[in-house]
């Protein structure tokens, strides 16, 4: 019965799982009806039953903890979050009342508490993503795949939508980078360089994910090179030959939308087995595709990006763009969709940009260490006011509010 009961213990802890999380210890009670006098089943959906009950009351303990912030006690709203991940099942009871199995647990709860620095991940901030040229557009040839550009930014926006943890704009048509070989960098007049892209300030939204996609040819350029039919023939029919292994490199790039700065910058590199006839123009986001040894790898590559780009971005602060002042009214470009309620309070930075002697701009936040607490929220706009009514003093429309 123990064997059963830890490898059953280890299921449900492995089906379990968040990123960021702290332990509490609790217990808890499950019931589930006997069929047939089979205790066996009986006692797995009880101690299911206990071990979701056990995460619930941990979640509804980390939910309504109480907070000191600047000298004034907060109490979050009382909320249910998703189950967390259990550990160290121990059955301390079970009793039969009537045809009723009842088992008191004692479990480890590791709960989702937000991120790592204590910072919210509650609102949902707003990414775009911009197109992924090809270094070299020829390479894109093999296959029909010269549309991953826009392709593959369309995707990683469908993806990140999808898992509601930010709110991506696509922006597949515009590329960021006049010169591929250099981006993200551009060289400045006084031959300096700076990471600061030149478009940003256009898009309105607090990221700008880029890319490049460096290398898409063939490991062996001959394979498809070949003038003589019998050797091209046993080629084609050598399909999972090394030969036909094809690279796939891309360089992502992620921007500060309000200031150009560069937050990360990371290269991603595959290969796998290209083995479609050379004629055939297949696609980037078609079944041929997908269906490719290649395909697949770049598909488990994608993924990896994803992930690592949301666990960069959603941890960092909430920002966005103020739109309008009013005396010591705030207005600023978020909405209900953002997650921002009455009360949420906002540091307020001042945004400078200069300008060299090409007319190109350089961006820089600096905090004017005032608060601003929301007041309205609308579809489509915040409406705040600064704490004290003196403070409106130089607060401008383009400067940034931050989530504290």
């Amino acid at each position: 019965m123990f064997n059963l009961l830890l490898k059953y213990s280890l299921f449900v802890a492995l089906m379990l799982t968040h990123l960021v999380a702290q332990a509490l210890t609790v217990e808890a009670e499950g019931q589930a009806v006997i069929q047939d006098n089979n205790l066996g089943p009986a006692r797995k959906a009880a101690i299911t039953a206990a071990t979701q009950q056990a995460s619930m009351q941990a979640a509804v303990y980390v939910s309504s903890s109480q907070q000191v912030r600047d000298g004034i006690l907060e109490i979050d709203n009382m909320q249910i979050t998703t189950l967390g991940q259990v550990e160290n099942v121990q059955v301390l009871e079970e009793r039969i009342v009537g045809n009723i199995l009842v088992v008191r647990i004692s479990a480890d709860v590791l709960t989702d508490t937000g991120c790592k620095d204590g910072t919210s991940d509650r609102f949902l901030k707003s990414i775009a993503i911009t197109a992924f040229p090809l270094e070299h557009p020829t390479q894109g040839n093999l296959g029909g795949l010269g549309d991953t550009a826009w392709e593959m930014p369309n995707l990683i926006a469908s993806k990140l939508a999808a898992r509601g943890n930010l709110r991506p704009f696509k922006a597949s048509h515009l590329n960021i980078y006049p010169i591929l070989q250099t981006s993200p960098s551009r060289q400045l007049d006084d031959g300096a360089l700076t990471s600061v892209a030149a478009n940003v300030n256009n898009l309105d939204t607090q990221f700008i994910v880029s890319g490049v996609i460096r290398d898409m040819a063939m490991v062996d350029p001959r394979t498809h090179a070949e003038d003589n039919y019998f050797v091209d023939l046993y080629n084609r029919l050598d399909y999972r030959s090394r030969k036909h292994l094809r690279n796939f490199q891309l360089d992502l790039f992620i921007h500060d939308g309000f200031s150009g700065a560069l937050l990360m910058e990371r290269r991603y590199q595959t290969l796998g087995i290209w083995s479609l006839p050379q004629e055939l123009r297949a696609g980037f986001n078609s079944q041929a595709f997908a269906n490719q040894e290649y395909g697949q790898a770049v598909s488990k590559l994608l993924q990896e990006m994803v992930d690592e780009m949301e666990s960069n971005l959603r941890c960092r602060p909430f920002s966005a763009r103020i739109t309008h002042t009013e005396n010591n009214q705030i207005w600023f470009k978020a909405g209900t969709s953002s997650g921002i309620k009455q009360g949420d309070k906002f540091s307020v930075l001042h945004r400078s940009t200069f300008y060299d002697v090409q007319m190109r701009p350089t961006h820089q936040l600096t905090d004017t260490n005032r608060t601003l607490v929301v007041d309205e929220v609308h579809p489509n706009m915040i409406k705040g006011h600064l704490v004290n009514i003196a403070q409106h003093q130089n607060i401008l429309p383009g400067d940034i509010v931050v989530s504290k």
